[in-house]
């Protein structure tokens, strides 16, 4: 019996201890180039950008380019949830863009390039989906406009680096479809 005791004891003292799990790499997002090229969707967003921002490449449907001239909504989605909701205003109050930034703060906030207008990016959900949401308050010819780009979000891009390049997108067709000049931070 002690020679069954110590070859038990033998044979657990022995077995080696389970392998660690090594912890996997946490990956950088990528900070690509967003494509601006026609077709535009939504006004402000290139069809070929959509895959890249989002990591949807499946099929989704956008809404009508209705050019209201006051303000507008617009929305890319598929049968789940939205990938892109666009909107403007052509001559926005300050109310709106300060409700913005002071949500955001609480949201993630990182401040648009001043360049883009007074304006930032942050976090926001719909309906449980994660989103991201830039929005700037910025001057073009005489009017104090406002562009919205909320985008699914999407942890293997860098995503405030896209929705920089879309903002200087949207700004240059808004720009172009209403026939007036950007220019930077709004007037008073």
């Amino acid at each position: 019996m002690l020679c069954a005791t110590a070859a038990v004891t033998v044979i657990t003292g022995c077995t080696p201890d389970p392998p660690t799990a090594t912890p996997t790499p946490r990956l950088a997002p990528v900070r690509g180039s967003v494509a601006d090229r026609a077709p535009y969707i939504c006004y402000f967003i290139p069809q070929a950008a959509v895959a890249d921002i989002t990591g949807y490449a499946g099929p989704y449907e956008a809404g009508d380019d209705k050019r209201d001239p006051d303000g507008y909504s617009c929305v890319v989605s598929n049968d789940e949830q939205s990938l892109f909701i666009t909107r403007y205003d052509v001559s926005a109050p300050a109310t709106v863009i300060e409700n913005f930034l002071e949500f955001g703060k609480q949201s993630n906030l990182v401040t648009l390039p001043e360049e883009l207008g007074k304006g930032g990016i942050s976090d926001f959900d719909i309906r449980l989906h994660p989103y991201r949401r830039a929005s700037a308050w910025f001057r073009c010819g005489s009017d104090n406009s406002l562009i919205a780009i909320t985008v699914k979000r999407n942890p293997a891009r860098d995503q405030d680096h896209d929705l920089i390049q879309l903002m200087k997108i949207a700004q240059r067709r808004f720009a172009e479809l209403f026939k007036c000049q950007p220019g930077g931070p709004p007037q008073g």
